[in-house]
């Protein structure tokens, strides 16, 4: 049985000490929530109502775990009887071993793995705190291969890892990074404050983010076509990260008072670009609720609103009214 990290460790820091807050009431139009008919699989019911309303909130430490004569297999990383995962996927029972580091600060999680929204606010934010303790590392995903944006985000922001496979590592650095803290906070700004220097389109406008058929997980917006011609006659820019550029998508969402788009990664590039005390403004799935993105809207300040679609798992349908009146009421 694997032993906990804290125990295994030879060494811990406390980066950030544990806070509680209160979170801030998300904006939506009455009668939305009747519209729900599940949550996404990750969450439960009372954890998105708590989300949405003014309630406390605890934020777990942030931690760093120094970890000696470590073996890295398949993403996961074994010492001292404990195992540290970073990929979604169970590693090979037997592999071989291709590579020996004498000191590596890992970043990765088995949800950024998967979604791309968490590696670019996720890994991206940890990798800043990592790179004081030794050279950072990320394990090899295959899953990242058809990804075009990474790495010219991080040479935007000024992070640098090295990926590895198989290896025999001395000395592993890994980190308990989920609480939103201040600490926490003070990282997502320094990403922020890089993007924004990047030269930008205009400013206070507002962004509408195609989502289509990309993505892990479908979220079908069966009129999102319609939806963007409407934004755009109002004003806003149409961004389609799975056309454009990161450098693109920067420009365009720099400085933006409201983002718009589907629930789901994509949100990550608004999240990194919008204005200070921006608005981000989601369109919930009715069979995949989430509102994820809250919990980092509050950390950085920001509004929060969403609109609940009509629908089935295999598509959903959203009336541009209800997403206008939302945006005079959040922005």
């Amino acid at each position: 049985m694997d032993r906990d990290i804290a125990k295994a460790a030879c060494e811990t820091v406390a980066i950030a000490k544990p806070e509680t807050t209160v979170r801030t009431m998300a904006t939506f139009l009455p009668g939305q929530l009747d519209r729900v008919k599940g949550v996404q699989f990750q969450t439960t019911h009372q954890q998105e109502m708590d989300r949405l309303t003014a309630t406390p909130v605890h934020h777990s430490a942030t931690m760093a775990y120094r970890l000696r004569n470590c073996l890295l297999i398949g993403g996961t990383l074994y010492s001292n009887g404990c195992r540290y995962q970073m990929l979604r996927d169970r590693p090979p029972l037997a592999a071989m071993v291709d590579c020996d580091i004498n000191e590596a600060a890992f970043v990765g999680t088995p949800v950024s793995d998967v979604y791309f929204g968490h590696y670019l606010v996720g890994d991206i934010g940890t990798a800043l705190l990592a790179h004081n303790f030794a050279p950072v590392y990320r394990p090899f995903s295959y899953r990242h291969a058809d990804w075009s944006h990474p790495v010219a985000y991080r040479q935007m922001m000024g992070i640098d890892w090295k990926t590895t496979g198989n290896a025999r590592i001395k000395d592993a650095w890994v980190f308990r990074d989920v609480g939103m803290t201040q600490n926490r906070r003070k990282r997502l700004c320094t990403l922020r404050e890089r993007l924004q220097a990047r030269p930008s389109a205009r400013s206070g406008h507002g962004v509408f983010l195609i989502r289509g058929e990309t993505g892990s997980q479908p979220r079908l917006l069966r009129n999102e076509a319609v939806i963007a011609e409407g934004l755009a006659a109002r004003g806003f820019d149409i961004v389609d990260p799975a056309k454009e550029t990161a450098d693109d998508i920067v420009r365009k969402l720099s400085g933006a008072r409201i983002a718009i788009g589907v629930e789901g990664s994509s949100l990550g590039h608004a999240l990194l670009t919008l204005a200070d005390q921006g608005a981000l403004l989601t369109i919930q799935p009715p069979y995949r609720f989430n509102n994820v993105w809250k919990d980092f809207t509050d950390l950085l300040g920001m509004r929060y609103g969403f609109v609940v679609a009509n629908g089935d798992q295999d598509g959903f349908d959203i009336g541009l009214d209800d997403i206008l009146r939302t945006v005079d009421l959040v922005a």
